[in-house]
Order: structure tokens, then C-alpha cells, then sequence
């Protein structure tokens, strides 16, 4: 492999972690606008390193200075976006109102852009290209418009890094919280170094420029931050879950959610493995890769968003179907010359998917569209010769990845169906034992049924408590009518027939009232609320 090519790999790479970090902050609440503004700042770190990667292995100088200009819509703003959400990190309060903090934020990005970005006043002026192993470098000296990047970078770096350490002081000792934030800042000062002394000091000393390293020290610090947020909620806000109805039909609803999800990933694994495989493996042109990622990448934003565009099961299948459909022509039609050797398998993928949708007629309107596109490119190129290389088997490996997260997916929905009926027999077996017990039931014996019902629900259900509670006629307050405790540890808590408390101490009890029908919970530990997971793992 070229020099040239493996920065270029290193950088693809950098920008893939970036897209995923973003990917799982939007995928955690896309309302959180906290969540957003993580997404931003990784979107701008995974721009900085797909232009670089496109300028490394660029064929021509006039080209590698141009995809370097378009890296100012990644650094660019990249700084100003990691120092705001530093503020909201550390919950650091401006003396400023927000419309002159935000204008001293992002002012700076404006000039970046005004100065650097193609055409720009001083883009032609920035860049001196000359071919090396590790592919493209600028040999240009340090000037005023690297000045004022240096300026830039360091002091908004340098700010953002000051803030975290204050924060960081003020937590409280010896907690896992303030273990972590050490270990983060720790992995932001190093690539600060490592990133100074790869990118600025050559400029300024007129040493010759080696690879900018900047964005792979970068990934550590991403990764620490990353499992911060996911560990402690300081930002990553995940949607409250609420008690499912258990004959409702939300369960039905997430597994449309998590399809669309699903496929939403695999468009975007798409995008980036397919322009990877075609531009730099292949070397086909620049402008149709470009096009044909960045078409299924929106695609799979689009996707993302479907259940949120329309609620109508009708309306979403046709929107995946047309969403699907131009997906796979367009892949098509750009492979055609080649044969579409390898990409034309990737109809399976979309016919896995239509499963979960539980529609016959889109699913055969796929099919059809899938045959009639064959037929065309049949009848157009009926004979093509073309040469499997290495971009052609990577597309293979590509699209056998893709099928087999798709397989596992359908597998683990499959199984999540089945766990569902079996609960649902494990009602209908609790039903039916409770209508046969009641049928002897009178005045004298009613206690003691009610007590077999209780006990004989927990067995079903595999509860270790059950408790039968008579709420008051205006809701205000409720009586525990039996109790069914399994676990000994916990038969000390003053949970027992006859106890009286307020309603408004029973988590739950809003949600009953209002939805007047059974919920069920599955799964206590995750449940986000601290006030509910502490009263049921109490």
C-alpha cells in the first residue's frame, strides 16, 4: 500500500469514529439540544478528516489545496463548537447575555470561512503543494493567515481546557465521576501537544511538514468523553421510558422504530464504505463517489426520521420503499460500466428489511423495481467486460457485513416476538386460573382467593413481590389489601396488609389512573427514572 494511500486510510478512519460518536448522541435523544451540539462538534471533526483524506491522495495539487480549503468547514469551526460545549459541560455561566456569547463563539468561524474555504480571501495564498510518500504536504511558510489559525486554536483550546480542570476541582473526591473527568483531560492535553507540534512548529520553524496528526490524537479524548456522557448523563439525556400498556401496540411501534434505525446504519456504513472502496481503491472518479455516498447518506438520515414524518404504517413503508428503491438504482446505474458486479446484490439487504414492515404489496413493488432495473441494464449493456480487482472484492466484503447485521437484526426481532407471545400465553394461563378460582368464591372465603391470586400472578409473572392496593374513590390516598413477598431480605419493608399511604408515594399510580388499564415494566434496570428504579428495586 502507498504512503499516501495509508494517510489517507488513517484519516477515512478518523472520520468514520467521529460519525459514529455523533450518530449514537443523536441516537440517544435527538430532542436533547445539548445532544445536537455533540453533534455538531463531531460532524466537525469527521468533515476535517474526510477532506484531508480526499486531499492526501488527491491526483493533482490544484485538488489536494482545494479539499485542504474545504477542511475550514471542519477546523473551522471545530473550536468554537468544543469550547461551547465545554460551557454547558461545566454549566459555566457567561456575565454576557447569550446573543453576544454566542456572536464572541462563532464569530470567529465566520472569518475562517471568509478567509480559507475555496475562493476565499486567502485560500490561494495558503497552500504550496509538493508530492511526498505520505502524499500531498504544504510547503508553504508560515504567514498571517497560519497566525491567525495558531491564534485561533490555541486560544479557544486552551479556554475550553481551563474551564473542564475548574470543573474538575469542584467535584466532589474519590468518585468515578471525577476518576473519569481526570482521565479525559489527561488524553484533551496530550493530543494538544502531540497536535501543536505536528501541525504548527513546522510551519513556523520552516521545517518540512510531516502528516497532521491532529485528528488521530483526537479519538482517545472522543472515546473518553464519549463513555463519560454514556456512563454519568452529564449530557447524553436518554428518552424517558414509560410503562407500556400491555395490550397495547408499542411494542409493535419500536420495532418499526428500531427497523428504521437499523437501516438508517446500514445506509450510513454504505455511504462510507462505498466511497471508500470506489475512490480510494479503485480510483473512479471523484465527482460520481461523491454524489452516490452522499445520496445514501441522505437517504439514511432520511430514513432515521420516518417515524417522526408520519405515524401511518402505510405512509412509512411507502416512504422506505421509494427511499430503498432509489438507493439501489442509483448504485446501479453508476456500477453499471463495471457490470454492477458486486453492488447489484445489495437488493437483499432492502428485501430482509421489508419483513418487519408486514406489507406484501411493497414488498413486491421492490421486487419489481429490482427486476425491472436488472431487465433495463440487460437490454443497454448486454455484454460488459470488466476486471475484479481489489475494490470489487471489498465491495463483496462490504455487502456481506451489511447482510449479515441485517440477518442478526431480523433474528433478534424474531426473538423478541416470541418472548412476547410467551408472555402473552403466561397472561392468558394466569386469566384463565383466576376465572376458575372465582367461580367458588363467597363472602367467607374471598380473603383467602384473593391471597391465592396474588401469590399464584407472582409465580406467573416470576415477580418476588406482588402487592393488591384499593385506591380511594378521589385517588388521594390507598390501602395495600395483600401482600406476596418471595424474597426474605425484603420482608422487613413496611409493605404489608393494611398499610396506608398516599397515592401520590406509588410511582406508578399517575399512569394507572390516567391509562385505566394493566402496564407492565420488564426490565427495572433500565428504567431512567431514579424515583421509580429506587421504589421497585426497593
Amino acid at each position: 500500500m502507498k504512503y499516501s494511500l495509508l494517510v489517507s486510510t488513517l484519516y477515512y478512519i478518523c472520520g468514520c469514529f467521529y460519525m459514529i460518536f455523533g450518530a449514537y448522541a443523536v441516537a440517544s435523544n435527538a430532542k436533547s439540544r445539548n445532544n445536537r451540539l455533540f453533534l455538531l462538534t463531531t460532524s466537525s471533526l469527521a468533515i476535517w478528516s474526510f477532506s484531508y483524506s480526499i486531499s492526501s491522495s488527491a491526483p493533482t495539487a490544484e485538488a489536494s489545496a482545494f479539499w485542504n480549503c474545504m477542511s475550514v468547514f471542519g477546523w473551522g469551526f471545530f473550536h468554537s463548537l468544543f469550547l461551547h460545549f465545554a460551557l454547558i459541560l461545566t454549566k459555566t455561566k457567561s456575565r454576557l447575555n447569550k446573543r453576544i456569547t454566542l456572536i464572541i463563539l462563532y464569530l470567529p468561524t465566520f472569518i475562517n470561512v471568509v478567509l480559507f474555504a475555496p475562493f476565499g480571501l486567502l485560500a490561494e495564498k495558503q497552500y504550496e503543494m509538493v508530492k511526498s510518500d505520505f502524499g500531498w504536504r504544504n510547503t508553504l511558510p508560515a504567514n498571517i493567515g497560519q497566525a491567525w489559525i495558531n491564534i485561533y486554536y490555541i486560544t479557544y483550546t486552551v479556554i475550553a481546557i481551563v474551564l473542564i480542570i475548574r470543573w474538575w476541582k469542584k467535584l466532589e473526591p474519590h468518585t468515578a465521576l471525577k476518576r473519569q473527568v481526570t482521565y479525559f483531560i489527561a488524553s484533551m492535553i496530550a493530543p494538544f501537544i502531540a497536535g501543536s507540534i505536528t501541525d504548527i512548529l513546522p510551519g513556523i520553524l520552516g521545517l518540512t511538514q510531516i502528516p497532521r496528526l491532529t485528528l488521530l490524537f483526537l479519538i482517545p479524548p472522543a472515546i473518553v468523553l464519549l463513555i463519560t456522557l454514556r456512563k454519568f448523563g452529564i449530557l447524553l439525556e436518554r428518552t424517558r421510558t414509560e410503562f407500556l400498556p400491555l395490550d397495547s401496540d408499542i411494542l409493535s411501534e419500536e420495532s418499526r422504530l428500531r427497523l428504521f434505525e437499523t437501516v438508517a446504519s446500514i445506509f450510513t456504513i454504505g455511504a462510507v464504505g462505498s466511497f471508500f472502496a470506489g475512490y480510494f481503491i479503485a480510483g473512479d472518479n471523484l465527482a460520481n463517489e461523491l454524489l452516490l455516498s452522499s445520496v445514501v447518506l441522505i437517504l439514511g438520515i432520511f430514513l432515521r426520521f420516518i417515524p417522526n414524518i408520519s405515524k401511518k404504517h402505510a405512509i412509512q413503508n411507502t416512504l422506505f420503499l421509494i427511499a430503498s428503491t432509489v438507493c439501489m438504482v442509483l448504485f446501479t446505474i453508476i456500477k453499471t460500466n463495471k457490470g454492477a458486479v458486486a453492488v447489484w446484490a445489495i437488493y437483499i439487504i432492502f428485501l430482509l428489511c421489508t419483513v418487519i414492515l408486514n406489507s406484501n404489496i411493497h414488498t413486491f413493488l421492490f421486487l419489481a423495481a429490482t427486476l425491472i432495473t436488472q431487465a433495463v441494464i440487460w437490454i443497454t449493456h448486454p455484454r460488459v467486460f470488466v476486471v475484479i480487482n481489489s475494490a470489487q472484492y471489498l465491495g463483496r466484503i462490504f455487502i456481506i457485513i451489511l447482510s449479515y447485521f441485517t440477518v442478526r437484526y431480523l433474528t433478534s426481532e424474531y426473538s423478541s416476538k416470541l418472548r412476547g407471545y410467551k408472555r402473552f400465553t403466561k397472561e392468558q394461563e394466569m386469566l384463565e386460573k383466576f376465572s376458575t378460582t372465582f367461580i367458588s368464591v363467597n363472602t367467607e372465603n374471598v380473603k383467602g382467593e384473593i391471597d391465592k391470586m396474588l401469590k399464584l400472578s407472582a409465580k406467573i409473572l416470576d415477580f418476588d413481590q406482588a402487592y393488591l392496593v384499593d385506591l380511594s374513590a378521589d385517588y388521594e390516598n390507598a390501602m395495600i389489601i395483600s401482600a406476596h413477598i418471595i424474597n426474605e431480605a425484603i420482608d422487613s419493608l413496611p409493605f404489608h396488609p393494611g398499610t396506608k399511604f398516599k397515592t401520590a408515594a406509588l410511582p406508578m399510580a399517575k399512569t394507572l389512573i390516567t391509562q385505566k388499564q394493566p402496564v407492565g415494566y420488564l426490565d427495572i434496570a433500565s428504567i431512567e427514572g431514579e424515583e421509580e428504579r429506587n421504589f421497585f428495586a426497593s
